[in-house]
């Protein structure tokens, strides 16, 4: 929706060099709409909007009835009617927008259980005058993204790193460094650049006068007991039942907009159940955008058809081929960290379309499989499923867990050799605690939820749409849904031969029998997109990796001579992941104006 930009210094007055209105244009394809500021001695909070709620008197920063408390959100509430229902009669509200309810729910009772039944994806900055604090925060899955700093009493945060960094780039963070081989991307609060952060999902930073930034989780999901027996049939009922009316209120709420929406839509179940959803509760035609590629395997163009004809939806599929395809660095540069997924450029290029058409909201599938167990992965840890593998005995449960992962380097010997020194995995080690007495399948869906979904998955869906201005919505991220599905019986999650079983017969009236009865298919691009030896030669080449300086000039020519690689696949993947470590390098670091000159032709 937006862009934050802002800078605090409580024990003395800022410094005019602390935030510049040329800094904040760097977040305007964030919100091409309007920006707004407020600044006194201690604090300056810069906004830039993409109006689509209360779109004529939304405009921020916002202000409590007082005029006392000022905010800057991104985001969206969706529950926003009930909030502002509960607080009427003792609160004067000057906007209908949705997040006029948290400033007011401020100077009702302070921090405490300020976002306790909050329902949306927001960043946001809330600035106490009076008692010289101010809070940070972030949604419970990380949908948005916040990046801050603290150097020499001043604290300073934004939406983005380009905004934050102006034209300099720090040096890499070398456990950064070590944690983007390890997972094919950078775990908050860690960025990949020495000194910055990002505010980890589910959590809130306070820096009150002259104290240092404090940061607090305040919300984690709850498991239930871990069952692996078969549920009676009254038993999966009610959980049917609990599932169907959870997730259509969610699409219910986002799909409230006054500005034009759409659909994404894939031949999956997931992006489906959302669309199926969405038209049982709007009268109108729906508006569908599919990517295809045709000839391919990867391509769902024709299942996607099938769903947008059972509900009547305007189904626009745009076939893009390799010739037409945005080049994998101009991606990078709106990511901003090297993000080592298959996913990037169809992502990039489906919302580009989606701009294109002229819509500026959409809802997405996004985070069903990681709250269902939906990813083959999960099956080595459901003893009932024949998965032709099963959970590594050995290690932490992060390390089985980063076994099973893609495009990564989970053994620590590889990644020694290709950053020349040892390397230290204990700063998950509390994440590792967390988990130690849950079910291997609890194990993997937490460390999904913690760290995977938003670090890399919310990471990909908020900057490459943000960056065509248009809004993500993912109705399964909903933090009631995610609860609900943490306390489910395993066996509901995925049943012997079927992937996120319950949502499918939950389903089962309302879609397709080819979407119904297809197995899990990530949305990624097709293989000879990234393969090409020429884009190996350009990022990998002995010249480009001594240059960047990141890893081993000698081991990544001994990778791609095909030495000390487990399999093809295997060395498949780990080229990839080091070949988006320097295309990043190229885009975001050495030529960051020829990026942003090529991305937005």
């Amino acid at each position: 929706m937006c862009g934050l930009l802002g800078a605090f210094r409580g024990a003395a007055p800022l410094t005019p060099e602390s935030l510049r209105r040329s800094d904040l244009e760097r977040l305007h394809h964030r919100g091409p709409d309007s920006d707004g500021w407020y600044r006194d001695a201690h604090a300056a909070l810069g906004f830039r909007r993409l109006a689509i709620i209360d779109q004529a008197g939304g405009d921020q920063p916002l202000f409590d009835t007082a005029g006392r408390t000022v905010l800057t959100i991104n985001g969206e509430i969706y529950n926003h009617r009930a909030l502002r229902a509960s607080l009427s009669g003792r609160h004067h509200f000057r906007t209908r927008s949705d997040a006029e309810v948290l400033v007011h729910r401020y100077a009702e009772s302070g921090l405490d259980g300020l976002l306790d039944d909050v329902n949306g994806m927001f960043a946001f900055a809330l600035y106490d005058p009076a008692r010289r604090r101010m809070v940070l925060g972030r949604d419970r899955s990380g949908q948005k993204p916040l990046y801050w700093t603290f150097t020499d009493g001043t604290l300073r945060w934004s939406s983005e790193l380009k905004a934050l960094l102006g034209d300099r780039r720090p040096a890499v963070d070398r456990q950064a460094l070590n944690d983007y081989l390890r997972f094919g991307y950078v775990p908050a609060p860690l960025t990949i650049f020495q000194g910055v952060h990002k505010l980890e999902a589910g959590t809130t930073l306070v820096c009150e006068g002259d104290g240092a930034p404090v940061v607090q989780r305040y919300w984690s999901l709850r498991y239930g007991p871990d069952n692996d027996a078969s549920p009676s049939k009254a038993e999966a009922d009610e959980w049917r039942e609990a599932l169907t009316e959870g997730l259509s209120d969610a699409v219910r709420l986002r799909m409230e907009s006054e500005a034009p929406m759409g659909f994404l839509l894939s031949g999956g179940v997931d992006s489906a159940s959302v669309l199926a959803m969405g038209a049982q509760a709007n009268a109108s035609p729906l508006r569908a955008f599919t990517i295809s590629f045709p000839g391919d395997a990867v391509d769902e163009a024709g299942p996607a058809a099938e769903v947008a004809a059972r509900w009547k939806a305007s189904h626009e599929v745009r076939p893009v081929s390799t010739d037409d395809c945005q080049d994998l660095g101009d991606a990078l540069y709106w990511v901003e960290e090297p993000l080592s997924t298959d996913a990037l450029l169809p992502t990039a290029r489906v919302f580009k379309e989606v701009a294109a058409a002229g819509i500026t909201t959409v809802l997405t599938g996004e985070g069903a499989d990681e709250i269902m167990a939906g990813y083959r992965k999960f099956e080595t840890a459901c003893d009932w499923v024949d998965a032709g593998g099963r959970w590594p005995a050995q290690g932490s449960a992060l390390d089985r867990y980063l076994s099973l992962e893609e495009f990564c380097f989970p053994s620590p010997t590889d990644r020694e050799a290709l950053l020349g020194h040892g390397v230290d995995d204990s700063r998950f080690a509390s994440l590792e605690q967390e988990v130690a007495d849950l079910s291997p399948l609890s194990q993997m869906l937490h460390i999904e939820a913690r760290l995977r979904l938003p670090d890399r998955i919310n990471t990909r869906l908020d900057k490459l749409s943000m960056a065509c201005s248009v809004e993500a919505r993912a109705p399964f991220m909903d933090y009631r849904l995610q609860q609900l599905c943490a306390g489910m019986p395993h066996r509901l999650r995925r049943g012997a031969t079927t992937d996120k079983l319950l949502l499918r017969q939950s389903l089962g009236p309302m879609l397709p029998a080819s979407v119904l009865q297809a197995k899990k298919a990530p949305f990624r691009a097709p293989a000879r997109w990234f393969v090409d030896p020429s884009m190996l030669d350009q990022e990998l080449g002995d010249e480009a990796v001594d240059e960047a300086g990141m890893v081993s000039v000698d081991r990544v020519r001994e990778l791609r001579r095909g030495q000390g690689a487990p399999d093809p696949h295997r060395r498949q993947e780990e080229l990839y992941s080091l070949f988006v470590l320097h295309a990043w390098h190229r885009s975001f670091v050495r030529e960051p104006q020829v990026s942003l000159a090529a991305a937005a032709r």
